[in-house]
């Protein structure tokens, strides 16, 4: 099985896996007689759980990627043999542990959350929060920094610096925060009740006047660097920082009946109403500086609106609208919905490729390239530019993809649909949101599951993209720092772990 990555986004299937499903699907899906049984599912679940937490958890936490002899490991950079990661992690492991509880009642899978909890305990800063990753030798970290985990020419620019405080980058804080709650809730175990309210707690203090969260807390600005100012202060969205906050104080509202916790969730959700664009470009940026207007982040994050930040957002506003029925969470949705009819018609008109920022003000592409010429620090440096024909894909400029870059239609349908429930029908919405589970899986898919685990319990995957440092492999600017490993990969176990759940529901 081969599988790609992209950037933060974990791990994808590529052509290459879906071929071997389809020839799973092939071989299995005629054949009546080799639906698993219940007994043959329980047996592969526990025999996967268990070499994860033998062989490939550290204190009860896991990284991303460990390849397959078990001698590396990685996370969104390279880790060292004492670090365990979140962004999709351990807490993500932990979540798909309490399923199998939930599942099975087999207490082995509680354990299992539970060393996974406990190793987030361990890592929580002073203040409730969490960083990327957890290091149970924190005396190695400066001299990991320096060596590998800010040898990145281009992006991944957040290692370049240790802050020793925590992130709201890609939700780190809130799923953690929420594993913790509902291993909590599942456990009713006192000893948890106190990291959790300090993971709350790290929610209500971090959270500025106007409702807006920073990156990170507590508020760091000495690295400046690029000619561009400490971004970690702003006001973000990106990456899911504000939605994910929003929610995890929800359902902890739900879970205690503690006014505060509705508070801050309601005033995070004003906060985005109040930063959503202008006419014409009502929609959202990733990041806002104390002028509420767009902002520059890394180097590679102009100013500039976006489309996926700004469904993000769309989202959180019909989750306070079926719980409240304020129509006020509605008005900014249409607005919003129009600056995507804009785009759709534009690109199509000029048939520029797709961007992920468009202009302030202009509403024109705004693409990022890279240069070819370094800093002084030996970083590769980018510009921003809205010409089309400075972009590059696969050495040629990037083209138009010849269709919308946003379903406007489905999503303005959805919309109506919502704006027109009644309050009993907001209240099963709510709930259907809460209590999703995936479908339950075909017969091929599941036998495929189990028939690909190995002889030790492990899915063993090939063709994994990990990053690899090195500041003099990038001279060319099309070149890439990430290779392909064959190892065991954390997103791939909960992935399958969660189709044998689903078999046995």
């Amino acid at each position: 099985m081969s599988v790609v990555s992209n950037g933060n986004d974990r791990v994808h299937w590529s052509l290459s896996a879906l071929g071997l499903v389809l020839m799973t699907i092939a071989l299995f899906g005629n054949a009546k007689a080799s639906q698993p049984g219940r007994e043959e599912i329980l047996k592969a679940m526990k025999q996967a759980a268990v070499f994860m937490v033998d062989k490939v958890a550290v204190h009860g936490g896991y990284v991303w990627v460990v390849s397959d002899d078990l001698s590396q490991r990685w996370g969104e950079v390279p880790a060292r043999p004492s670090q365990i990661w979140l962004q999709g992690g351990t807490e993500r492991v932990g979540e798909v542990m309490l399923d199998a509880y939930e599942a099975t009642g087999d207490r082995y899978y509680l354990e299992a959350a539970r060393k996974a909890a406990d190793a987030l305990v361990f890592g929580q800063h002073p203040l409730g929060g969490w960083h990327y990753f957890i290091d149970f030798d924190p005396r190695g970290l400066p001299q990991w920094y320096e060596d590998v985990a800010s040898r990145f020419p281009y992006g991944l620019e957040e290692y370049r610096h240790y802050y020793g405080n925590a992130t709201f980058d890609d939700h780190v804080t809130s799923d953690a925060a929420q594993f913790l709650l509902r291993f909590y809730s599942v456990s009713h175990e006192a000893a948890y009740r106190e990291p959790v309210a300090r993971a709350l707690h790290f929610l209500l203090i971090s959270q500025y006047p106007n409702g807006a969260w920073p990156q990170r807390y507590p508020l760091r600005y000495e690295y400046a660097h690029d000619g561009l100012p400490d971004y970690t202060s702003f006001f973000t969205l990106n990456d899911g920082a504000a939605e994910h906050n929003i929610k995890v104080l929800l359902q902890a509202f739900d879970t205690f009946a503690d006014e505060r916790y509705w508070e801050a969730a309601r005033r995070g959700v004003d906060a985005l109403i109040s930063l959503q664009g202008p006419v014409g470009q009502a929609c959202w940026a990733e990041q806002y500086g104390p002028d509420m207007r767009p902002a520059t982040a890394r180097t590679h994050e102009p100013a500039g609106y976006v489309v996926r930040e700004s469904r993000s957002v769309i989202d959180i506003l019909h989750v306070m609208y079926l719980r409240t029925g304020d129509p006020r969470y509605l008005a900014p949705v249409p607005r919003c919905l129009d600056w995507f009819d804009r785009i759709n018609r534009e690109s199509a008109s000029e048939r520029y490729p797709t961007p992920r920022y468009w202009e302030p003000g202009t509403n024109r592409p705004l693409y990022v390239v890279r240069t070819g010429e370094r800093t002084s620090e030996g970083y590769g440096k980018y510009k921003w530019v809205t010409d089309p024909s400075q972009t590059r894909c696969e050495g040629k400029p990037c083209r138009w993809g010849g269709k919308p870059i946003v379903d406007v239609k489905a999503l303005r349908a959805d919309h109506e649909a919502i704006a027109a429930l009644s309050p009993k029908q907001r209240a099963e919405r709510l709930v259907a949101l809460d209590t999703h589970r995936r479908s339950r899986p075909d017969v091929a898919e599941v036998a495929g599951v189990i028939a690909s685990l190995d002889a030790r319990g492990a899915w063993v995957t090939d063709g994994i993209s990990v990053p690899r440092p090195g500041m003099s492999i990038q001279a060319d600017v099309q070149a890439d720092d990430r290779v392909p490993v064959r190892g065991i990969s954390t997103a791939v176990f909960t992935t399958h772990m969660t189709t044998l759940i689903s078999a046995l529901r």
